[in-house]
């Protein structure tokens, strides 16, 4: 097991005094453990041993990707303090969706691209001079054009830490990160459209293109997206609530949006207890060669 990847990963994109949340989850004994750190802490080597530890007893490792307000004992929005990262969620043909984001000309090079299960991406941003809800817009903005996970928006979300297993599948995969850039993008460095314009578009387009047109051939309903999305947030930990919300922003074309979402948690939630073991899936690693 690495090592020094997951510390070394965190001192690059947080200062020593950030507080961080790490959450730990056991997807069979639905153990979840989190605890609200500083990163001075979560990088000594105690810290670091205690979470490979976990991860060696099968619990996934995930980091929040932006600071926690001092006062604050959760990861709630209102205990976000401040904008350090946009990221983007491709779980979907993902290699081919991040060959094509890399291909924008108007898109800033990510600082880390994480792959996170054999053929599923994590891009993500350092980024400074956002407030939260700037910095959501861009992300909806991004997930329209590129076609990623369109929930995974929101500033408290947590990401899986680098260096580490992940353990959904028969065969552990080493969650491995590309580091592609050192600098910090502003706002102006990302394509107009995504944050001026994203909010303005009219709700019959607020699915990702990529979604639409792969829901066309495939047959896959964007409800049966939102209902497997509600299963995996809720596996990693996100509270039920939070999960409600993020499908009901994305789902102003329903006529009662937070009846819409909260019905489809509920079968999600329902699903999982009955049946508690996560799916297997074996696939070869993929690189994209970039």
């Amino acid at each position: 097991m690495d090592s020094d990847t997951a510390a070394e990963y965190l001192r690059a994109n947080f200062e020593a005094s950030d507080r961080l949340a790490i959450v730990a989850i056991n997807r069979a004994t639905h153990d979840v453990k989190q605890r609200i750190v500083g990163v001075e802490r979560i990088t000594q080597d105690n810290f670091q041993s205690w979470l490979r530890f976990l991860n060696r007893e099968r619990y996934e490792i995930y980091v929040s990707m932006n600071t926690i307000r001092d006062d604050a004992a959760g990861r709630k929005k209102s205990d976000i303090a401040q904008i350090r990262h946009v990221y983007l969620d491709f779980d979907d043909d993902g290699t081919q969706a991040v060959r094509n984001m890399m291909a924008h000309p108007g898109m800033p090079t990510p600082n880390h691209l994480i792959q996170s299960s054999p053929g599923k991406w994590q891009a993500i941003w350092r980024v400074r001079g956002f407030q939260a809800q700037q910095a959501e817009e861009l992300m909806r903005g991004m997930v329209r054009e590129f076609g990623a996970d369109p929930a995974a928006v929101d500033s408290a979300r947590v990401l899986r830490l680098p260096g580490l297993y992940n353990h959904k599948y028969d065969k552990p995969h080493f969650i491995d990160v590309q580091n592609l850039s050192a600098e910090i993008s502003t706002p102006s460095h990302f394509p107009s459209f995504t944050i001026e314009e994203a909010a303005a578009l009219p709700t019959v387009t607020r699915q990702p293109r990529a979604i639409r047109e792969r829901n066309t051939h495939a047959g896959i309903s964007q409800s049966e997206r939102d209902w497997a999305y509600a299963k995996r947030a809720l596996a990693r930990g996100e509270g039920p609530e939070a999960v409600i919300q993020a499908i009901a922003s994305f789902r102003s074309d329903k006529p009662n949006p937070q009846y819409y979402a909260r019905h489809t948690v509920t079968k999600a939630a329902a699903g999982m207890e009955a049946h508690d073991k996560p799916k297997q899936e074996v696939s070869p690693s993929l690189s994209l060669g970039l």
